[in-house]
């Protein structure tokens, strides 16, 4: 690989990817024009995803804590991940009627929220649409961070990459923190890499800014922003020997975040607290976890290279590894963003899915695209570009449940949890059963369900060890962490969605 422009020619282009003379080729406008149409694709193809599946566990506990933040003004449902995202995610709803009873248990709250006046998949829309607004920021500022680096073309490339990213196209369609962390950690990074071209205060403020929102979407960020901006600096130093000082106004930076903090949790400092030290009681306590047939409360420190390498196209994963040929500065700050994220994350307990590291997916594109720029034949780019395209295509609509070709066939062998069960296939387990014409069904399904309410026969609950009659459904997780049913071992099933197993046992 070799690059065909080394640098940026002018400060301007630089801040906006465009001449310095103010002209914008008839290529840079198309190329713009191309990635803010893949953003508009993109969004459709997630807002055909909002009926498809059903509430994922974690989703109603998002939109349960939104909801008594906007009627109770109070936060106690698990204060472990912070408000902003479900503030966001929790307006329509609260707008439309959602309801939130303040008598009811959490559990109940968390089963009934969803079937508020009867409208299940309407209230599923309500709660999803929330998250277009930080998948658009996202893009966006991905896009910005190709452009000013790559130019237009580079852009482009970029975008094509991180919204045709199965991960991003799926996470973006729940109604999840993931997005708005991804969303923030970019905007972080840019925001620091403004600071570097420019070490000011008015930009250090920004930086704060930027970095104290992120800590409002989700906590990691408070590990994965200063170890990517840490490891972006240090590029910057070691290969250009830029040695100018931002850090003179890091105090504005960091008066700032704190204060951003501060007013996202209503000027008040126990909230904020309480939730970190729950999250690490949990990190120490850890949970469940599957990988490659072993369970574990403990994580492995391999765990989150591994599930990229399995969860990521592997053409972005070919850029991604060929961008460190490229002698291009954006290409190893980026690379080195990716990295750091993933070092954060290893040592972590809570190795539940790849989603903990989506924020890297940012950088992953922007250095694949710088790897695509700097390729002397264009084919192998082309090629590439189109097997990525055509693998996020070909996994519509389960985006989030993707695995690449390397995981086989069986990929719930070596990874579950929310890598492919997050109890997201009752819709489709329900047209089965009507289809099926099935009067009866024994069940062991991940996830907040109200079986009655979404119109299902008669119904029980399946026990490990207590063989049952007739048909059964069973969660690929459930399954999984249980070692399996030993009545229900080498029986023959059919798959509903990408997490249920549909038995009949005579």
């Amino acid at each position: 690989m070799t690059s065909s422009q080394s640098t940026v020619d002018s400060p301007q282009e630089r801040e906006t990817g465009s001449p310095a003379n103010g002209k914008l080729p008839t290529a840079n406008w198309r190329s713009d024009v191309a990635a803010l149409v893949l953003i508009a694709l993109s969004m459709l193809r997630i807002a055909s995803t909002w009926t498809v599946f059903s509430a994922t566990v974690d989703e109603p506990m998002h939109i349960s804590a939104g909801l008594q933040l906007y009627t109770q003004h109070a936060y106690t449902y698990q204060p472990e991940n912070p408000p902003l995202p479900r503030l966001v995610l929790a307006l329509v709803p609260w707008l439309a009627g959602m309801d939130f009873d303040p008598n009811r248990g959490m559990e109940e709250q968390l089963l009934r929220v969803f079937y508020s006046d009867g409208r299940y998949e309407t209230n599923l829309v309500l709660a999803r649409a929330g998250n277009l607004v930080f998948f658009v920021i996202a893009s966006l500022a991905t896009w910005w961070w190709a452009r000013r680096e790559l130019g237009a073309v580079g852009g482009f490339i970029a975008m094509l990459l991180f919204t045709f990213q199965p991960m991003i196209a799926g996470h973006a369609g729940l109604a999840t923190h993931d997005m708005a962390t991804t969303a923030s950690f970019v905007v972080s990074l840019l925001a620091f890499l403004r600071w570097l071209d420019e070490p000011t205060a008015k930009r250090a403020a920004i930086f704060g800014f930027a970095f104290g929102v992120a800590v409002l979407c989700k906590f990691s960020c408070i590990g994965y922003v200063p170890a990517a901006c840490a490891a972006i600096y240090l590029v910057r130093v070691i290969r250009d020997r830029d040695l100018r000082k931002p850090w003179i106004a890091f105090p504005v930076a960091l008066v700032t975040s704190l204060a951003t903090i501060w007013a996202g949790y209503a000027f008040t400092i126990d909230t904020f607290i309480r939730g970190i030290e729950g999250l690490a009681d949990i990190d120490r306590a850890g949970l469940f976890s599957f990988a490659f047939g072993r369970v574990t409360t403990t994580g492995w420190w391999w765990y989150f290279p591994v599930a990229l390498a399995l969860k990521s196209t592997i053409a972005s994963l070919l850029l991604g590894i060929g961008a460190i040929f490229v002698k291009r500065r954006v290409a190893v700050e980026a690379l080195a963003a990716v990295v750091a994220v993933l070092l954060v994350a290893m040592p972590s307990h809570l190795t539940l899915g790849v989603r903990y590291v989506m924020p890297l997916y940012a950088p992953l594109a922007v250095a694949g695209a710088a790897a695509v720029v700097a390729l002397r034949w264009r084919w192998i780019g082309i090629a590439l570009l189109a097997w990525h395209t055509g693998a996020s295509v070909l996994a519509h609509p389960d985006a989030f449940p993707y695995f690449n070709e390397a995981a086989g066939r069986e990929p719930w062998r070596l990874l579950l949890d929310s890598n492919i069960d997050w109890g997201q296939d009752m819709l489709r387990l329900r047209e089965v059963v009507r289809e099926k014409k099935i009067d009866r069904i024994g069940h062991a399904i991940l996830g907040w369900h109200d079986w009655n309410a979404l119109g299902f026969p008669p119904h029980y609950q399946a026990q490990r060890d207590i063989p049952s009659q007739g048909w059964v459904a069973v969660s690929e997780h459930i399954y999984g962490l249980a070692r399996g049913a030993p009545w229900l071992e080498g029986r023959r099933y059919e798959r509903v969605g990408k997490s249920i197993r549909l038995y009949y046992v005579p």
